[in-house]
């Protein structure tokens, strides 16, 4: 990418990435929810874990029920700068099919939402200079401010014009979006809902597949790639971290079709969701039941390989498998 005014994405399409473009759209096909009630269901839940797990990696420490009970506009326990995180996100992923992907101005409509009450230019692009530290050293210094407006015009003239497959494209635009970086704040939820909102025009099936919970779930790796490619100074190892984010959902998905957890289950879930080394005690407390009923469910969790354990039963945690 030329950081000038314009720009000029540079990636070149591999073996790799149209395999898991045809792997994709496989299994894309394979998944077929046809009862109204259980698709409302799985669409809800999936828009709660994408707004938890999207927040998570800016750091709000409220866990996936929260963000649930929020949803429902139930009172939760938390700071009040994190529930109204939560309470804007909403709001924009509720609104995600009024978006058009190809506009400028609906994306700075849903930014000026998702960081509304947060920052004064919240819907404009910034007027100061960014940089990306790690470890407290500055490892990434995003463009002028003065070019940022130039440059978002022509990502999303880029975008427009492009005939590419939107799954290469949605991952195209998420890399060159964070590069530019043309928010004060916001620029990572606001990348990754751009993200959904384009897989959900690709194909109605993402609308209950939360990309942003695998990313959460391998945040260093994502991060990583961002970092490989401004070093490389291409996309490809992004497009196919991203791809391959997207594979992996779906086999999630696609392998816990069959089975549908019951109301406990779920908390369970969520819970090792928000927390992956939570005890089982330590849900008996927060749910209120039985040893025994608890048990008995991580055992049905476990059966259906929902979930599993890593390490030993002092020193382990629990992973999530779909």
């Amino acid at each position: 990418m030329k950081l000038f005014d314009k720009v000029d994405p540079v990636f070149n399409i591999d073996d790799e990435m149209n395999f898991l473009i045809k792997e994709i759209d496989k299994k894309l096909n394979e998944i077929k929810i046809n009862d109204k009630q259980k698709r409302k269901y799985m669409v809800s839940k999936s828009k709660v874990r994408s707004i938890h797990s999207s927040l998570s990696i800016e750091a709000n420490s409220l866990p996936l029920f929260a963000v649930e009970n929020i949803s429902y506009d139930k009172p939760v326990l938390g700071r009040m700068d994190e529930v109204q995180e939560v309470k804007n996100a909403i709001e924009v992923y509720n609104n995600i099919d009024k978006y058009d992907y190809k506009s400028e101005k609906d994306f700075l409509d849903a930014h000026k939402i998702m960081m509304r009450y947060f920052e004064d230019d919240n819907g404009g692009y910034r007027n100061h200079g960014e940089g990306i530290k790690k470890n407290n050293e500055i490892i990434y210094m995003a463009p002028e401010s003065i070019l940022v407006p130039s440059l978002m015009k022509s990502l999303f003239e880029y975008i427009k014009d492009s005939n590419l497959n939107l799954l290469l494209l949605s991952s195209i635009f998420h890399y060159y979006f964070v590069t530019i970086h043309p928010f004060s704040d916001g620029n990572g939820r606001m990348a990754r809902f751009w993200v959904s909102l384009m897989l959900k025009k690709y194909n109605k099936n993402f609308e209950f597949i939360p990309i942003e919970e695998e990313i959460y779930f391998n945040q260093e790796e994502y991060y990583n790639s961002i970092e490989k490619c401004h070093i490389n100074s291409n996309a490809n190892i992004f497009i196919n971290f991203m791809l391959n984010t997207i594979n992996i959902s779906l086999d999630k998905i696609i392998r816990s079709n069959n089975f549908v957890m019951n109301e406990i289950q779920n908390k369970i879930y969520e819970l090792i969701a928000s927390n992956r080394f939570i005890t089982q005690n330590e849900i008996v407390d927060i749910l209120g039941i039985s040893i025994r009923t608890v048990k008995r469910n991580f055992k049905v969790l476990i059966d259906n390989n929902i979930i599993e354990r890593v390490g030993s039963n002092k020193k382990g945690y629990w992973e999530i498998l779909k």
